[in-house]
């Protein structure tokens, strides 16, 4: 009888949920995996051609190395934004001196648009009018100077790193606040037994917020898989493939080709992997509920 009740309570709330699901997730996805199923000609027309596209991709070299690429952005950029994210929000938890001013200069980043910070790296990578080859020079590391976005080696390491840099902001706010959270008799029970700070943070503090990291890592996972814009500005893929992704793919077969079928296919794909990978992550990740 209760439960009865409290699924009366609950369904209408969930109406506005279910409809803004439907509405905006759903039906795109259902209309894009019929436009998938279909050849568009470049006069507009469409004929049905089954799992065709599908089969081509299966055998499309080009689709499996901006994948490829894809996956390398989400593991080189975790490398670059989880340590130095958990190292500024750990140290922002122990309220130091301009604590504030700190989170502002971390933060400020965020507020920018993909197309300034872009265009920003854009320059200061540029082998002769930027920044980046003449501090090295100047610093004595001139052997480390790169023609940063037009060397396929360093092409994708140096968008990722943009990537990165202009969202880290956010990572680091929602680390600050799991660390906030973490219970303060528990930590201070451990330091008066003699535990170090490293052993409170490595022993403690990361098994207590285990949650929090399995959730941003599947958001980073999701979000990587979608790279798109900052590629597109950058780079536009170059040199030679090196930072072609799923998403400038795809965009370049519709918009280029007027391939929207093929590029239907390729999106249809890429939601299915984004799915597959944020299931085995969380399965992979997931522990016992911790009680604190």
């Amino acid at each position: 009888m209760l439960k009865a009740a409290q699924r009366r309570i609950i369904i209408p709330f969930l109406i506005p949920a279910l409809a803004l699901l439907g509405v905006f997730f759903l039906y795109p996805l259902v209309k894009t995996v019929d436009l998938s199923l279909n050849e568009f000609s470049r006069t507009g027309t469409m004929r049905f051609v089954g799992i065709e596209q599908y089969r081509l991709l299966a055998g499309d070299p080009a689709f499996f190395n901006s994948l490829k690429n894809t996956f390398l952005i989400t593991i080189i950029g975790s490398c670059m934004l989880f340590p130095p994210a958990m190292a500024i929000a750990w140290a922002l938890s122990q309220r130091i001196h301009g604590e504030r001013f700190f989170r502002f200069v971390v933060f400020a980043p965020v507020v920018l648009s993909v197309a300034v910070v872009s265009l920003m790296w854009k320059f200061l990578y540029h082998p002769t009018l930027g920044l980046i080859n003449p501090a090295l020079e100047s610093m004595g590391l001139g052997t480390l100077a790169k023609i940063w976005l037009g060397d396929p080696a360093t092409a994708l390491a140096a968008v990722t790193f943009v990537s990165v840099w202009h969202g880290i902001g956010i990572w680091i706010v929602l680390l600050c606040a799991g660390f906030e959270r973490l219970p303060t008799d528990v930590l201070q029970a451990a330091r008066i037994d003699g535990a170090g700070e490293w052993r409170v943070f490595w022993s403690i503090m990361l098994p207590m917020m285990r949650d929090l990291l399995r959730m941003l890592a599947i958001l980073w996972v999701v979000q990587s898989l979608q790279t798109f814009a900052f590629v597109y500005i950058m780079t536009g893929g170059g040199p030679f493939g090196s930072t072609d992704t799923v998403g400038t793919l795809m965009y370049r077969v519709a918009f280029d080709r007027a391939d929207f079928g093929y590029a239907a296919a390729i999106g249809v794909v890429l939601v299915v992997v984004m799915l597959t990978v944020a299931k085995l992550l969380n399965k992979v990740m997931k522990r016992d509920d911790l009680q604190y």
